[in-house]
């Protein structure tokens, strides 16, 4: 029997890459988890039957095959492979979103727990959404089932913790008092920001097209290393108080936030001491907080999208333009976050409020470039709505692979985890990561290439600091800078708040 003649090279492309987790097929082919579901659904249709493995980081794999496939000269080759068929996709999920638990039932009776009256295994629980886990993580965690889970996210709600679930990003989170993440929920959107949404992305649509990208020759030298300067989740719009009603954080700070981080980058470059061929720039994302983000964030947004937009274009400029005197070379390697996702209309896939930031940059450099001169030595790399960007270090010779970080976590040491870095790095042939998203600082400890996250200048909340989880008299985490030689990582440096004044 031969293949249905509606059977898409598409398809087969999918299903070359089982086994896996959904978001490592998506990731692989460069789709969206929810379009790996629908063609799932296709391949049922056609005759093949999957399984998930939970046990193993939510695997999917493929259990049998119609019988015009498995007389396809490729298929027999692939199922002589001892890796053949053990595939992932949760065919009991037909909707996307179904294996994200349903909370709109349950009503908050209560406000936030108080700390003493939590369980256990609740505090396990309030310690994972304090930064947004996806279901399969928390059961991983706790050692659930996906209805054990529910039932224990119900009892959370209802005690008064703000559970609620981010269909976009696929996770759960905890909206405290005080701005614990931020993710995407559209139904607060406004009016305005879809009109400055849609003329924006018209505008930098056109004037995009009409001008160069900038770029400049990344080269190396005997002897000489390359610079990373590593900022991320700057989140503008945010505004987060203690538990006095005191302002830790707003838009207005970010401007010397950002100058803060340069002049720490150049201050650690001198003193690391090593001649340098190229200072790596990387920005990872939600440096625009978007509006109406999450639940309750009203009362704390200090400043619409356009301001915030405004706000932290013109210290990354001014970024950009300080390393670009101070280094042979200016490497940009610009990568989307998950908060600015948009879809107004007049819009494309790619309107991201993040890219279009980065757009704006970019423009600017090229503008500068051709009618002034200036920044001829920069390089500008720009994500599109993709969750990694790859960029070469020390000429090609090695790989960096920047990553927002929604879609990894901060660790390896559980099978599942390690396993979603070891399909990253089959997958990217990496010498050195960095992702951030998570507001933690630090090398993930494992025996791969090194995987550095960095922190958010953006402090933790009140509620947070109520269950312990901040340090207390720490500083405040705001970047991440390191040295690369030919031979990979000679050294990290995390960039905190304790020389800011």
């Amino acid at each position: 029997m031969s293949a249905p003649a509606e059977f898409e090279n598409r398809e087969r492309e999918i299903l070359e890459q089982y086994p896996g987790t959904r978001a490592e097929i998506a990731e692989s082919v460069g789709l969206s988890k929810s379009t790996i579901a629908d063609y799932h659904q296709r391949l049922k249709a056609k005759g093949f039957e999957f399984e998930c493995d939970r046990n193993d980081g939510y695997t999917w794999r493929v259990t049998a095959v119609p019988d015009w496939f498995a007389a396809d000269e490729h298929a027999r080759d692939t199922d002589t492979d001892s890796e053949g068929f053990e595939w992932v996709v949760d065919d009991s999920s037909p909707d996307p979103d179904a294996d994200l638990p349903d909370l709109s039932d349950t009503r908050v009776e209560g406000s936030d727990p108080d700390p003493d009256d939590l369980t256990d295994r609740e505090r396990v629980l309030v310690h994972e959404l304090r930064t947004g886990a996806t279901p399969e993580d928390l059961q991983d965690e706790l050692d659930v089932s996906p209805t054990v889970l529910t039932a224990h996210l119900r009892d959370l709600k209802r005690s008064g913790g703000r559970v609620y679930v981010d269909e976009t990003d696929e996770q759960v989170a905890l909206d405290g008092d005080h701005n614990l993440r931020s993710s995407e929920h559209t139904g607060t959107r406004t009016r305005k920001a879809n009109r400055w949404w849609e003329a924006r992305h018209s505008a930098l649509v056109r004037e995009f097209a009409g001008l160069e990208t900038p770029t400049a020759p990344l080269r190396s030298t005997d002897g000489a290393e390359d610079w990373i300067v590593h900022l991320t989740d700057l989140h503008a719009g945010d505004r987060v108080r203690d538990d006095d009603g005191t302002i830790l954080y707003q838009t207005e700070d970010i401007p010397e936030v950002v100058d803060y981080i340069t002049e720490q980058a150049l201050r650690l470059a001198d003193k690391h001491g090593s001649e340098y061929d190229t200072c790596h720039l990387l920005w990872g994302g939600d440096m625009v907080t978007n509006s109406g983000i999450y639940e309750g964030q009203f009362e704390d947004l200090d400043a619409w999208l356009d301001e915030q937009h405004e706000t932290v274009m013109t210290p990354l400029v001014r970024q950009l333009k300080t390393l670009a005197d101070a280094f042979p070379t200016v490497n940009v390697v610009a990568q989307v976050g998950n908060h600015g996702e948009h879809r107004a209309s007049g819009t494309s896939r790619q309107a991201n409020a993040d890219l279009i930031l980065y757009k704006s940059v970019r423009n600017v450099v090229a503008h500068l470039r051709e009618h002034a001169g200036l920044l001829e030595n920069v390089n500008l790399q720009i994500g599109q709505a993709t969750a990694y960007k790859n960029f070469a270090l020390r000429d090609g010779e090695l790989t960096g692979h920047l990553r927002h970080g929604q879609h990894r976590r901060p660790q390896a040491e559980t099978s599942a985890r390690k396993k979603e870095w070891l399909s990253t790095l089959r997958n990217h042939d990496f010498d050195l990561a960095l992702a951030g998203h998570h507001h933690v600082s630090g090398r993930v400890p494992w025996d791969g290439p090194p995987i550095l996250f960095s922190p958010s200048p953006k402090p933790s909340g009140e509620f947070v600091e109520r269950l312990g989880e901040t340090v207390a008299g720490g500083h405040q985490g705001v970047a991440t800078v390191c040295g690369v030689s030919d031979d990979g990582l000679t050294a990290a440096f995390p960039v905190d708040t304790r020389r800011y004044s």
